[in-house]
Parts: C-alpha cells; sequence; structure tokens
C-alpha cells in the first residue's frame, strides 16, 4: 500500500477508534441521534465509493502484472477478485460481482458514482443500478446515468434498480433479450440450511419450467389426495419431489450415502448431540433415526395424541455406518478406519469430511476437488496431512503465479491448519473444523488474517510443513467398490 493510502487507511482507522460509546450516546437528545444516524449512513456511501475505486484500481494493476507474466489472454484475470475476497472477507462469487458492478459504476456511470461518494445514495442503490446497465453498450449505459441521476437522491434502491432497467429496455429492445439469455445460462440447485432439521432446496430455472414443474407436483398431490391419501397438499408434493429426484417410492428408501456426522454415544447410547449432515445442524434424536432406518414423516393426523406409540417401521434402505476418529484434546479428526492411502475411497471421503466446505477463508462452497498441499511430483504424500478440500474455483485459482498454498498436520495443541499466501504477499489461514465442536453446535472452523502486510512464508525448513506454490491435483472418486465399509441393513 502507498503512503498517501496507509496515512488515510491510519486516520480512517484512528477516527473510528474514537466513535461514541453506547454510554455517551445514552446521554444525547433525539435530534442529535437522529443526525449521527443519517451522517454515519452518508459515510457508508463515501466509503463504499472509495472501496469500489481501490478495487478497480487493483484489478487493472494486477492485470498488468499478469500480461508481464505472459498470462494467457484467456485465464487474464483470474484470482483477482479472490484477493479481494480475502481482503474483505467474503465469498469469491460475492467478490468478483462487486468488482464486476464497481468496474461498470466507475467506468460507465460517473453522474451515480459521484451520487454514491457524496454519500447521497446507498452502496446498494448503486449496485442495483450498474447491474441492470451491465448488458448495455457503453453510449447507453452513459444515457442512463444521466437520465436517473436527478431522481436517484430520492427513491429507493430498489425502485432505483427498477427504472435503471426501465430506461435500459427502452433504449436496447435486444437487452431484455440478452439479460434473459444470461439468466438461462445462469440457472441451478441450491441448498439452504433451514430451522428444525430442515432445508430449502431451491431451483433456478427458465419460468417456463418452473411452471411446468409445479403443475405436475400439483397433479400428484390432487390425485393422491382423491385416493384417501393423509398427507397434505404440500407434504404430497414434496414427498413426490424428492422420490421422484431420487427414483424410488418413498423419500425414507434413499440408500444413497450422505456424509452424516454424529458421535457413538448419540447413535448407540440416546445422547442428544448436534449431529451434521454435509454441513448441515440436525438434531441428535433425528440424526439417529436416520442412521438407523427409521420414518421420518410424523404419523397421520387421524391417530390421538395420547394412543400408545405403535413400534416403528423400519426402512429396507441400505445403512453404512463408517468410523472416524477425533483427537481427545482439540477435537480435530485425526483418523479414518480404512486401507487404502490415495486420494480415493476413505482417504478422499475422511478429507471431505474433515474439512466439510472449501478450506480458503471465507469460502464456504462445497468441495470439489482434494488438492496435493505439497505437490505430488515432488514428493509430497496422498494422505489426509497433505491432501485439502477445495472448491473448483479455488482450484484453478491456486495454479496462477504468485499463489502459495503450506499445510501443518494436526497436532497435540491445533487442528490440521492451511496458510494461503496471495501475490501480494498477504498470508491467510484456516483451520479444519473440530469435530467435537461440531457435534457440541459450535462451527469449530476458524479464518483468519495472519499478516496485513506483505512478508515471506518459512522456507519449509520444518518436515511436517508442506507446501505447493502453483499445483493442483483433480483426483475423482473412484467406484464404490474400492471403498471397504462396515453395512448395517
Amino acid at each position: 500500500m502507498s503512503a498517501s493510502a496507509l496515512d488515510w487507511a491510519g486516520q480512517l482507522s484512528r477516527l473510528l477508534d474514537r466513535a461514541p460509546s453506547a454510554e455517551a450516546l445514552a446521554a444525547q437528545d433525539d435530534a442529535a441521534l437522529i443526525d449521527l444516524i443519517a451522517a454515519t449512513e452518508r459515510a457508508k456511501g463515501r466509503l463504499a465509493a472509495a472501496q469500489a475505486r481501490a478495487e478497480a484500481a487493483f484489478w487493472d494493476s494486477q492485470i498488468r502484472e499478469q500480461q508481464r507474466q505472459g498470462t494467457p489472454r484467456g485465464l487474464l484475470g483470474r484470482g483477482i477478485a479472490d484477493q479481494v475476497a480475502l481482503a474483505r472477507r467474503i465469498t469469491p462469487k460475492q467478490a468478483s460481482d462487486e468488482v464486476a458492478l464497481h468496474r461498470v459504476l466507475l467506468g460507465s456511470l460517473p453522474r451515480t458514482s459521484e451520487l454514491l461518494e457524496a454519500g447521497e445514495i446507498s452502496e446498494y442503490a448503486a449496485r442495483r443500478i450498474a447491474e441492470n446497465v451491465l448488458v448495455l453498450e457503453e453510449e447507453d449505459r452513459t444515457r442512463v446515468d444521466v437520465d436517473l441521476a436527478d431522481q436517484l437522491p430520492s427513491v429507493t434502491a430498489r425502485r432505483a434498480g427498477d427504472l435503471a432497467r426501465a430506461r435500459a429496455q427502452a433504449l436496447d429492445a435486444d437487452a431484455a433479450v440478452r439479460r434473459h439469455q444470461r439468466a438461462v445460462a445462469d440457472r441451478r440447485v441450491s441448498l439452504q440450511p433451514a430451522v428444525d432439521g430442515m432445508s430449502i432446496l431451491r431451483a433456478t430455472l427458465p419460468v417456463k419450467d418452473g411452471v411446468a414443474v409445479l403443475k405436475v407436483l400439483t397433479e400428484a398431490a390432487r390425485s393422491a389426495k382423491a385416493a384417501g391419501d393423509p398427507r397434505t397438499k404440500g407434504q404430497i408434493m414434496v414427498d413426490t419431489l424428492t422420490a421422484s429426484a431420487c427414483g424410488l417410492e418413498s423419500p425414507d428408501d434413499i440408500p444413497v450415502e450422505i456424509q452424516l456426522l454424529m458421535t457413538d454415544m448419540t447413535l448407540l447410547a440416546d445422547e442428544e448431540s448436534t449431529a451434521w449432515i454435509d454441513g448441515h445442524p440436525l438434531p441428535g434424536r433425528v440424526a439417529r433415526d436416520l442412521a438407523l432406518g427409521v420414518p421420518t414423516l410424523p404419523p397421520p393426523a387421524h391417530v390421538a395424541a395420547d394412543a400408545p406409540a405403535p413400534p416403528p417401521e423400519i426402512s429396507s434402505a441400505a445403512r453404512w455406518i463408517r468410523r472416524l476418529y477425533a483427537d481427545a484434546k482439540i477435537g480435530d479428526l485425526t483418523e479414518v478406519d480404512g486401507r487404502r492411502r490415495l486420494f480415493r475411497g476413505q482417504v478422499r471421503r475422511f478429507i471431505l469430511l474433515r474439512d466439510q466446505r472449501c478450506r480458503t477463508p471465507w469460502c464456504d462452497a462445497p468441495i470439489h476437488d482434494i488438492d496435493h498441499a505439497h505437490r505430488f511430483a515432488d514428493g509430497g504424500s496422498t494422505d489426509a496431512d497433505n491432501g485439502i478440500g477445495h472448491c473448483q474455483r479455488f482450484n484453478l485459482v491456486k495454479e496462477m503465479p504468485g499463489w502459495e498454498s503450506t499445510v501443518d498436520p494436526a497436532s497435540d495443541d491445533r487442528p490440521h491448519r492451511l496458510t494461503i499466501r496471495t501475490p501480494t504477499g498477504h498470508i491467510y489461514q484456516s483451520t479444519s473444523p473440530l469435530l467435537r465442536r461440531l457435534l457440541d453446535g459450535e462451527d469449530g472452523a476458524r479464518a483468519e488474517i495472519l499478516s496485513d502486510e506483505p512478508v515471506d512464508l518459512d522456507d519449509g525448513s520444518d518436515p511436517d510443513r508442506r507446501s505447493s506454490p502453483t499445483t493442483a491435483d483433480d483426483d475423482r472418486p473412484s467406484d464404490p467398490e474400492d471403498l471397504p465399509e462396515a453395512r448395517t441393513g
């Protein structure tokens, strides 16, 4: 960071350190508090503008550096937003979106940028405008910027986005078509955790497809209800969707293996510790029923509440129990009960269970690849200590020049640790989730900035530290027959 930028950041930090305390604010009159709220809101917009300028300048500088290094044209830009994500402690996808919008904002929407810098509009409003003019040519973006400038300070952020989209469509009739094409290309399915052991399965798909899917599920529910099915319409629709996707008659017959983490006491001794299934918390009793094949659906509504509970019907679906071991002191996952020492089978599954999500700090994306931290070609071992779970994106980013990864295996006083050094020399760390803390209802994982200033990593003299500057591996799961398991049921 240059001296002037460092000085400004230091002054800002010292100013924030002098922010009034809760006790001091309690002594202020209400008019002064409203004035402070308004002033801090304007300041947020001005800080957002400063951050946007820094991100745009960083992007341009990194592109020039990659060109100097001879990076192929198709790879220019890779890894730049990822550095922004680490600095801002947000996901790489979010950083990519915001950097792209900031470049449009500063490069094509000068009046909107001025309003943001003056604190007249919020960062969210500026973002909504920028994302709605992305598909326009430069000239049309400028026209939207000029036409809306006077209205923006007096409308909501959502209204600002609607006005920008309407003006964009009026200027370029093909813009709406291009926006639709981009949206169709971005169709996807995602899973989000919900309360009480539930989850939200969300599909983003073209409207005609969504209407068709809903119609099929609705007709299935109507037919089942007409035949006397005691379930509600919503229950039938969900069960039909699950059974159809899995190719089964009932959701409780799903034989596929899901990664369910729970203690032996929760499974066998009625302990109520929280369990985890693919990163989602689950009540211990529900997890036990799932592991043992007890149906998850509630009893029919016509059964009296005080009636004796009938014995549970155990599902015929296959269940597998895999034994895992945690360090007694720190709770880190340390061993797996298996025979193979490759990033396939038991070892791959062990790393997936240990890391849970992408180990890149603040990423939280699903694991796509298991990489060698210390390159296999350089003598790195294919074991759990040297294996790291990464998302597909970072698996590609870490191959760019200037990126370096180092791992420290778990020890008596700390869990497995990953250290990432970026091209600017900044260092970030993450530790694997502690299994015992996960099962106690805590997150267990840690991500932190080791150094805000560029530093040199250790030269690798520590034999337990394994590192690789650029290479990632792409091991795929082996055939299920290669996975020795204990099958129960």
